[in-house]
């Protein structure tokens, strides 16, 4: 036998002792792949896998065999040789990693079961302990408390072991689940559908009679609160009555009176006799409910309760019985008193009527002629209860032989007699004034003819000889009106021809009589000027119609406008002061009073448009000149009453500003002596409160100037002059009175600053800046903080003064959604002023410590700086206000403020430093 021989048959033998071994390896995993079943079965499976997968490495040493075997043939064989190691090489290989595979698959899953077996067991010994557990707590009997903050603690102590059992409801789910799913795997009696059933059954038995022994105990605590909470409320009504019968006693009342709230409050007592049954019956409900100690002190309150309840009867009864017998002895006064209460009733019922009665009407007619007969039936009546009054007093009389006191009645009888003289005094004086406005309404019809009369005179005199059609077409519209109101006229005449009865009564028969004469005149008087009017009314109705000529008509109008366009223009100027202001105001109102009364010709115009379109043109070409004029002398009105407005409210506020710069002169100086020094003996706060106030008014100086470019802009050259000569000497005054200010300020500030020296110079001496109430909390600082809290402040100034100037950039108009983003950011920023304040309070404290210790008097001038744009960020911040009216509306006015300003920044830097620096320290 050759060596190629032995090596084929050694490459053989061991192909088939590996693929042997891995097909019995494969026999015994799908024997042992399996996991269903009991425990034990499955640890039998899981041992079993357990061998193979360690068996492993027998395999691997076969295969490896074969490949050493394999490796010497293809080396040293022929071609088909090695096509035949080659294919079964591959099929060895394929069947290797298929068995590997199978080996570690099948271990892996029995052992995740086995895992996940051995887990759900471990939790289900826990929850079962559980229950047994929760089981036992709940087999007792519920075990009766003393009282109610016992039985509260009983409640919450239940109520923690509910809430323990209704947690528990995740962990029964979650057990629940992995027993499903483990019964899908293994199909074991421990873990299917009856056991997850039994486990739901055993926790919803535990979880309710957890609830109900809550319930149990809840149902008793409320009924042992509810008990208490009665007891105590019915204790205090009881404490309540008892006061308020001592008061009833102690009170200055009539025995009437006190025995009528006697048996109110007694009824009232009876009345509640239910609830202290109510009250006594809960109590047996809740001794039945409490321990032999707390049922004996429910007991003890019920009993006592009725004790105290019948203790308050007693004393009712009492009391009632003692009002009883003083109220015999006022019997006869009472008597009398009433009879007498009767008769001042009656008679002041029937003043109170009469007072009704005397009410005013409206001025109408028939109105007024009820009135007037109503209040002569009133004052007769007056006359007539004269006696009564005497009567009233005749019957005070009399009671006053009683010992009560008749005050009351005295009061009531005088205080009648005065109501019945000032209602007899008020009726002559309505009779009086009715029977004056009656013969005024009577006689008002010949008044209205004469003023009628007069008008139509006017109108005939002025229509007799008039040509143009414009002034024809308005007295026919005046024409008209007249004749309406002559109609009118005839129908009150032809009334008070009727009324003479009337006339007579109001009038007497001879006024009556001339009155009637007057009357039949004034009608025939109507008749001639009402047959006149329609004469003229004729006449130029008739000159209407044989105008043909539309364009005269046309023609005529449109000169008036141009009249009035060229009056509009010479009107149009500017004036030097208000008066000529207001009377160039007064002459375009004219102007436009004019051009209304125009409108009516305008209209009267299209009665004589024809059918021609060349007309039509005309009359609408002529009714937009119209228009066009009308519309521009209202613009030329109301910028005339602004420039008015604007003028006036100028002149204000230059005289405020002057009036203040007077006072505060002379208040300045009143702390200077007569020598020129300043003394202000005591009165450095009132100084410093002067002071302050020229912050605002320099805002109002830059206000008022403003106001004066606004004015300069509609003022002439003439009155020009004087406003800025009135300007220049307010702004002299100003700085006159600011270098006064300064010198004061200087003053104030060198006397507190020798105090604020000396104390700074102690603490630091002692190495400690210890605070009190003029100075900052803070704790040890050194020299070197200064220049560090300065240089960030300043940064964060800077940022802050950027972000402000962004927000107030007004390069066009805004969005919606921008204004939002701005007016959010001037929000944040108004919110960080605390907090630049307190940073601004840390760098003064360590300036000041720094200028202790370098022995510096003057002051530090980056110091002033920073405090001088400090205050002017705050001002700037304070004066934004509403963010959309600020960006869009008198940009000018804005910007001439700040050029204002700027002019006065060198003038008001050191002393509005200087004065926030006395405002941070004090």
């Amino acid at each position: 036998m050759t060596h190629q021989e032995q090596q084929e048959i050694l490459f053989r033998e061991s192909l088939e002792a590996a693929m042997s071994w891995m097909k019995a390896v494969q026999e015994r995993l799908r024997l042992n792949d399996n996991t269903q079943g009991p425990r034990a079965a499955l640890e039998a499976r899981l041992r079993e896998t357990e061998k193979i997968h360690q068996s492993e490495h027998e395999g691997h040493l076969k295969f490896d065999k074969v490949l050493v075997a394999a490796e010497v043939l293809l080396q040293n064989g022929n071609q088909e040789t090695r096509n035949i190691t080659h294919a079964r090489l591959k099929e060895l290989k394929a069947l290797w990693e298929e068995t590997c595979t199978y080996i570690i698959h099948c271990h892996s899953r029995i052992e995740w079961v086995w895992l996940h077996w051995s887990e759900y067991l471990k939790a289900y010994e826990e929850f079962e302990m559980w229950l047994v557990s929760v089981c036992r707590s709940l087999e007792p009997e519920v075990e009766l408390q003393l009282g109610v903050k016992e039985k509260l603690w009983q409640v919450d102590n239940q109520r923690v072991l509910l809430s323990d059992v209704q947690n528990q409801a995740l962990l029964l789910e979650r057990l629940v689940d992995e027993a499903a799913a483990l019964n899908n795997r293994i199909q074991d009696p421990s873990v299917d559908q009856e056991a997850q059933e039994r486990l739901h059954l055993a926790y919803n038995s535990i979880r309710d009679k957890a609830d109900e022994r809550l319930s149990v105990l809840q149902k008793m605590a409320e009924e042992h609160q509810m008990y208490q909470r009665d007891v105590l409320k019915f204790q205090a009504w009881l404490v309540s009555k008892t006061k308020e019968l001592n008061t009833l006693t102690e009170t200055e009342d009539t025995a009437e009176n006190k025995l009528r709230a006697l048996q109110t409050l007694d009824d009232n007592v009876a009345s509640e006799e239910r609830t202290l049954q109510h009250i006594e019956v809960m109590a047996e409900a809740v001794r039945a409910n409490t321990s032999p100690g707390g049922a004996d002190v429910v007991v003890e309150e019920a009993e006592e309760l009725r004790l105290d309840w019948q203790r308050l009867r007693q004393s009712l009864c009492e009391a009632g019985e003692s009002l009883k017998s003083s109220l015999e002895s006022q019997s006869q006064y009472q008597s009398r008193c009433q009879r007498l209460g009767e008769d001042i009733g009656q008679l002041r019922g029937l003043l109170h009527r009469l007072t009704r009665d005397l009410e005013t009407g409206d001025r109408i007619e028939e109105q007024m002629v009820g009135q007037w007969r109503k209040y002569m039936n009133i004052r007769n009546t007056l006359l007539a209860e004269e006696s009564q009054v005497e009567r009233l007093k005749a019957q005070l009389k009399e009671l006053f032989h009683f010992s009560q006191d008749s005050q009351h009645l005295s009061d009531d009888v005088l205080a009648v007699v005065k109501e019945q003289q000032s209602v007899k005094c008020r009726a002559m004086k309505l009779c009086v004034e009715s029977e004056l406005g009656l013969r005024q309404v009577l006689q008002d019809p010949l008044h209205g003819f004469s003023q009628w009369s007069q008008v139509v005179s006017q109108v005939l005199e002025s229509s007799a000889e008039v040509s143009e059609f414009s002034h024809v077409t308005m007295l026919v519209q005046n024409i008209q009106r007249l004749l309406k109101h002559s109609l009118q006229l005839q129908e009150q005449l032809r009334l008070m021809l009727l009324k003479r009865d009337l006339l007579c009564s109001v009038f007497g028969s001879d006024s009556a009589e001339s009155l009637m004469t007057a009357l039949n005149d004034t009608v025939r008087k109507r008749e001639v000027l009402h047959n006149q009017l329609l004469q003229r009314k004729a006449r130029l109705q008739g000159l209407i119609s044989r105008t043909k000529d539309f364009g005269d008509a046309c023609k005529s109008i449109r000169n008036k406008l141009t009249l009035l366009r060229e009056r509009l223009i010479s009107a149009d100027s500017l004036q030097p002061d208000i008066l000529a202001k207001k009377s160039q105001s007064d002459q375009q109102r004219v102007i436009k009073k004019d051009l209304e009364d125009c409108e009516d010709h305008i209209t009267a115009l299209e009665t004589l448009v024809s059918s021609s379109s060349a007309n039509r043109t005309q009359f609408e070409r002529l009714y937009g000149d119209w228009r066009n004029l009308y519309k521009s002398i209202r613009v030329k009105v109301k910028e005339s009453e602004e420039s008015i407005g604007g003028h006036e409210s100028f002149h204000v506020s230059l005289l405020n500003v002057e009036k203040w710069l007077m006072i505060m002169r002379q208040k300045l100086e009143s702390y200077r002596s007569s020598t020129g020094e300043w003394s202000l003996d005591n009165r450095q706060q009132e100084a410093e409160r002067a002071l302050g106030e020229f912050p605002e008014k320099e805002l109002q100086l830059h206000q008022t100037e403003v106001q004066g470019q606004g004015v300069l802009e509609r003022t002439s050259e003439e009155g020009r002059v004087h406003i800025l000569r009135d300007m220049k000497h307010l702004r002299e005054s100003w700085m006159a009175l600011h270098d006064l200010s300064l010198n004061l300020f200087r003053y104030t500030t060198l006397i507190r600053a020798r105090c604020k020296t000396h104390r700074i110079r102690y603490r630091t001496q002692e190495r400690l800046f210890i605070p009190d109430q003029d100075d900052y909390v803070g704790a040890t600082l050194s020299a070197g903080d200064y220049e560090d809290r300065r240089r960030e402040f300043e940064a964060w100034l800077q940022k802050e003064n950027d972000t402000l100037s962004g927000i107030l950039s007004t390069e066009g108009l805004l969005s919606t959604k921008e204004l939002k983003i701005r007016q959010n950011t001037l929000m944040t920023l108004r919110s960080s002023v605390d907090w630049g304040q307190e940073q601004f309070q840390l760098l003064l404290m360590a300036w000041a410590v720094a200028g202790a210790r370098a022995d510096r008097g003057a002051e530090d001038v980056g110091m002033e700086e920073i405090r001088y744009r400090w205050m002017l960020y705050k001002s700037k911040l304070k004066d934004v206000g509403d963010l959309k009216a600020l960006l869009n509306v008198k940009v000018n006015n804005t910007v001439q403020i700040l050029y204002c300003a700027s002019k006065m920044a060198p003038y008001l830097f050191p002393f509005y430093s200087a004065l926030f620096l006395t405002r941070t320290y004090s």
